[in-house]
C-alpha cells in the first residue's frame, strides 16, 4: 500500500504554480466534476518517499519531472542520485515540469492542455470520446440550438 490518497472521487494534482500551464490547470481539472486536491510545490512539498512512489507508479525516474533549464548548476546529463534531485525539486519548485495527476489507480505526468484533455477521454470540442464506435449527437436538443 503506498503513501499517497487514491481516491476514485478525487483529483490529487501535484504542480508548480509559476507555470503559465500550473496557472491554467485547476481550471481544466474542476470540468471533470470531481473533488480537487491541488497541491502546489512552492506551498508544500512531497516527501522523499512520495516522489519515489509516483516515480515508480510512472515508471520513470525523479530526473525526469525536473527542467534543468529551470535549475542553476545543473544539467540533464548531471550525475545526481535519487535524493539529490529531491533536494533540487526542494529548492527549485519552479523546475517541476508539468504536473501529476492521481486518480484512483490512475497516476499521469502531464506536461500539456492535451494531455489534461485526454486523461480524462475527453476531446478538445468537450464530447466524450468512444473509441470512434459511435458517431456523436449532433442534432438540436432544444429550439435556440444553431449549428454550423
Amino acid at each position: 500500500m503506498g503513501v499517497i490518497s487514491r481516491d476514485k472521487g478525487q483529483i490529487n494534482c501535484i504542480y508548480a504554480s509559476e507555470s503559465d500551464f500550473g496557472k491554467q490547470l485547476e481550471g481544466y481539472l474542476e470540468s471533470s466534476g470531481k473533488d480537487i486536491l491541488m497541491i502546489n510545490l512552492s506551498k508544500t512539498m512531497p516527501t522523499p518517499t512520495q516522489w519515489q512512489e509516483l516515480a515508480k507508479e510512472l515508471k520513470t525516474d525523479i530526473k525526469e519531472f525536473i527542467d534543468f533549464s529551470e535549475v542553476e548548476n545543473a544539467e540533464k546529463d548531471s550525475n545526481f542520485d535519487t535524493n539529490d534531485y529531491v533536494t533540487i525539486l526542494e529548492n527549485n519548485p519552479k523546475s517541476f515540469k508539468g504536473a501529476i495527476i492521481v486518480n484512483g489507480n490512475k497516476t499521469e505526468h502531464i506536461k500539456t492542455v492535451t494531455e489534461v484533455l485526454s486523461y480524462f477521454n475527453i476531446d478538445s470540442s468537450g464530447i466524450e470520446k468512444t473509441l470512434h464506435t459511435k458517431d456523436p449527437n449532433i442534432d438540436k436538443t432544444t429550439e435556440n440550438d444553431n449549428f454550423v
